[in-house]
């Protein structure tokens, strides 16, 4: 298999993702493809003024929401095609964020000083991520005392019901073994590969509590009600198996 260059899979399906999912960012922030609005989940903190950074920004509209409450928002994304879409998406709104073209498995504190944001976000990003415990480490050292990180990503259980090669089936399912798994994602004239990183659930909670982080919460919900051709795709599997988990925590000492 070729060499996938995550960055330039996502410049190729920046413009087909955006176009699928944008009736539905429109409508608020939404924790992934099959998660909740944040208006029924209700993680997050009040945002009036506080400094936010979102890990993983793409096409902005985690960003652009975070802005119409009121946050001094930073953002961080390695595909120039998904922040050319969030920096008009800013535009467009006549609000205000600060853009970082940034790989988030090479970010350190020479992008963003010690103790500089009262919430970090990241919104199905960090299963793109080779080491967790390393970016975790960062995302520590960013955040302010009491800094709140909240994140979503592909559950394990769901990530764990595909291999290469493979239809995601229930009937599948590996969860146990660490690996990458491949897949494509429209890019226009031709499929764009992507691969992510399938780790366990344990695997994400020990990086958090390595780090000094406690977890005041972790979500494993059921599919939202929304319509988009992915979502339909593969709704009634995410009926029993959970598509989507989501940790917010808190830094402490």
């Amino acid at each position: 298999m070729a060499k996938i260059i995550l960055e330039k899979s996502w410049d190729a399906a920046a413009k087909t993702f955006f176009e699928e999912w944008e009736p539905l960012f429109k409508r608020g922030l939404i924790w992934g493809p099959y998660g909740p609005w944040e208006k029924d989940a209700k993680l997050l903190p009040p945002l009036r003024n506080k400094r936010v950074l979102v890990l993983g920004c793409g096409s902005g509209p985690d960003v652009w929401w975070l802005a119409k409450q009121g946050a001094k928002v930073t953002a961080a994304d390695f595909s120039e095609k998904q922040l050319e879409l969030a920096e008009n998406r800013m535009k467009k709104a006549r609000l205000k964020a600060n853009f970082l073209k940034k790989d988030l498995n090479k970010i350190n504190t020479k992008d963003f000083p010690k103790n500089t944001f009262d919430l970090v976000v990241s919104n199905y990003a960090f299963q793109y991520i080779k080491d967790l415990n390393r970016l975790f480490a960062e995302v520590r050292r960013f955040l302010k005392k009491d800094g709140k990180f909240i994140f979503s990503l592909n559950h394990p259980v769901w990530s764990g019901t595909r291999s290469d090669g493979e239809k995601r089936s229930d009937k599948s399912l590996d969860y146990i073994t660490e690996r990458k798994v491949h897949f494509t994602m429209s890019g226009g004239k031709k499929e764009a590969p992507f691969y992510i990183y399938h780790r366990t659930v344990g695997r994400i909670i020990n990086a958090l509590a390595k780090n000094e982080f406690f977890i005041e919460k972790m979500l494993e919900p059921k599919p939202a009600v929304r319509s988009t051709k992915y979502y339909n795709e593969w709704l009634m599997l995410a009926k029993k198996i959970p598509a989507t988990i989501i940790f917010a925590a808190r830094k402490i000492k």
